[in-house]
Parts: C-alpha cells; sequence; structure tokens
C-alpha cells in the first residue's frame, strides 16, 4: 500500500512548477509528507546497498558476522545472515535488491534526480551479486550432473 501511495505522490509531485511550491503543498499533507518520510527512512536503512561495490560487499560480510552473533543469542535468525547459507548469499541479495531496494531508489530518483547515483550504485552491486548467483548455480549445475553421470555408470555396472 505504501509503495503505490509512494508512487502516486512522486508522480504528483511532477505535475508541479517549482520545488518551492511542492515543498509546501506537502507540509500541509500530513499522510504524504508521512509516507516520504517512512521512505526516506528505507532508502537510508538500505543505503549500504548503493554503495561503490568494494565497500558493499564489505558490508555484506559484517552482517554475516553480526548474524553470528545473533544466532549464540537466539535461535531465529535472517537467511541473509546465516553463514551457513554463504554460497547462497548472491542469490539472497539478488532476490532482496529485485523486490526491496530497487523499488526504493528508482522513485527517488524519480523523485529527486540526485539521487540517480545510488539507484546507479545498487544496480551495479545488483549485477555484481548477479554474477556470482550464476557462477555458484552453474557450479551446482555441474555437481549434479557429474552425481548423475556417477549414478548411471553404477546402474550399469549391475
Amino acid at each position: 500500500r505504501k509503495r503505490t501511495m509512494f508512487q502516486k505522490i512522486v508522480d504528483e509531485s511532477k505535475t508541479y512548477d517549482s520545488a518551492t511550491a511542492w515543498t509546501e503543498y506537502l507540509s500541509l499533507e500530513t499522510t504524504k509528507k508521512e509516507v516520504v518520510m517512512a521512505m526516506m527512512m528505507t532508502a537510508c536503512d538500505l543505503s549500504a546497498i548503493t554503495k561503490p561495490w568494494e565497500v558493499q560487499s564489505k558490508v555484506r560480510c559484517l552482517i554475516m558476522r553480526k548474524g553470528q552473533q545473533k544466532k549464540k543469542k537466539i535461535d531465529t535468525h535472517k537467511p541473509m545472515m546465516d553463514r551457513r547459507k554463504a554460497a547462497e548469499l548472491p542469490k539472497l541479495q539478488v532476490g532482496f535488491i529485485d523486490f526491496v531496494c530497487t523499488f526504493v531508489y528508482k522513485e527517488f530518483s524519480r523523485f529527486h534526480e540526485e539521487i540517480q547515483p545510488m539507484l546507479d550504485g545498487l544496480l551495479n552491486n545488483r549485477n555484481e551479486w548477479k554474477t556470482r548467483a550464476d557462477e555458484y548455480d552453474a557450479k551446482i549445475k555441474a555437481l549434479e550432473e557429474e552425481k548423475k553421470k556417477e549414478e548411471e555408470r553404477m546402474a550399469a555396472k549391475r
């Protein structure tokens, strides 16, 4: 619901001739202002995903470590923070970027074009994660094919 509202707010902002007029209007519209502020907080929370790849990948490692520390305290935690699922991390990251992050930064870049470099960084990082996810999938497929061939060889010997 908030996504749709935010898209409509961004669309509406484009109908104003000046940023000042839009800001004055938005300051009087409490609900719309709250939606924009909530999306801004979300964008802030997600900002690490927009950083240059070298920084973003290090942040990801720190989050994994934090997940391990949390795991010692409680039994449930997010798969993205689970070291046992580290090999699946690229695929998890692509999904997270696609279903959560891209919307936020795409809409904010429409709202304020100064945000475009953050969207570009996000998309670059998505490509990096996608490359790693594809490499992992190819390795898994090769292992499965090798296992199948071995099973066929064993069955043929019987």
